[in-house]
């Protein structure tokens, strides 16, 4: 029986093939991209459900959609979703959350998913390409590297071990806009070294400005991103967010583990590509930071236990 066939609703449950580990959740709106990843291909590797925010009731209702619905913003909307199906943390071994705004295809999406498993990493993400609005420019693709470990990984596009998503569920259901869950599931382990990174070899391009929808979701709610971010760094003590690429492995498949050695590849990357960037300004403004942070701020992955 197809996810038509029952008529999914506002309070039914998506109906995935269950022949994959990997699942792919986004919450849509109406001009979401996800129908150019190509989870409608014959042998794809992954499982898509699509967390619809909009209010068309004809909208994304091809039967590898899945469809299921719920207003809000993303992490609240992903909590209300595994609430209501926790079987599927345990059907699937590893979870992307993508926004609906990205530009990605099927062979990248499937290599990130084999790259968890070959590199047993807990949660990484897509690079995004030079062309992308971003928030962070270490989240840029570096063409020098296949990837880079980092101490943090951004609410725009994890890709998470189910466990670490489990783990992280209860928070989600208080955060509409995700900020300050970026800085702790990263650190959910005894031992969080080599378990988070960036693949600079499969990026993907957003393509829309940043928090367009999640100020919209939130205008009406009382509360901001910054709220959530302070409470959050209150309750577990954690301060800026600023990503740091502590290790890599170059496109010859060479280990770099000096900072600010990987630091200067980066600022070189970043210069040689400038003609692409699209926030061209943010990016002069933003290079000497990624050097002086690479070269002096510490990385700090010690576990942070996650209050009941």
């Amino acid at each position: 029986m197809t996810a038509l066939d029952q008529g999914m609703n506002a309070g039914s449950s998506p109906v995935t093939s269950g022949a994959s580990r990997n699942l792919v959740i986004v919450r849509a709106g109406d001009n979401s991209l996800h129908r150019g990843w190509g989870a409608d291909d014959p042998g794809c590797k992954f499982d898509l459900i699509v967390s619809y925010y909009g209010a068309d009731p004809s909208a994304f209702r091809q039967v590898y959609e899945n469809r299921t619905d719920h207003k809000g913003g993303k992490w609240d909307g992903i909590h209300a979703l595994l609430s209501r199906q926790p079987d599927l943390l345990d059907r699937y071994e590893y979870i992307w959350f993508p926004d609906d705004d990205l530009e990605a295809d099927r062979a990248t999406i499937e290599a990130m998913f084999a790259n968890m498993r070959r590199h047993d990493l807990h949660v990484a993400q897509p690079a995004l390409t030079l062309d992308s609005y971003y928030t962070h420019l270490p989240f840029l693709r570096c063409k020098s590297f296949e990837f880079r470990l980092v101490d943090k990984i951004e609410i725009m596009a994890p890709c998470m071990r189910a466990d670490v998503a489990a783990k992280m569920l209860p928070l989600f259901q208080q955060s509409m806009s995700g900020f300050g869950l970026d800085s702790l599931w990263t650190r959910l382990a005894a031992q969080n070294l080599g378990a988070s990174a960036i693949f600079d070899a499969l990026p993907v391009r957003h393509t829309r400005p940043v928090g367009i929808h999640m100020v919209k979701a939130m205008a009406t709610s009382g509360r901001t991103a910054e709220s959530e971010y302070r409470q959050l760094a209150l309750q577990y003590g954690f301060g800026e967010f600023f990503p740091l690429s502590y290790g890599a492995v170059d496109r010859k498949g060479r280990r770099w583990r000096s900072r600010p050695i990987i630091g200067l590849r980066m600022v070189a990357d970043y210069v040689v590509g400038r003609g692409n960037f699209r926030q061209t300004l943010k990016w002069k403004r933003r290079l000497w930071h990624v050097l002086r942070r690479q070269c002096s701020k510490p990385v700090d992955l010690a576990q942070i236990v996650l209050e009941p």
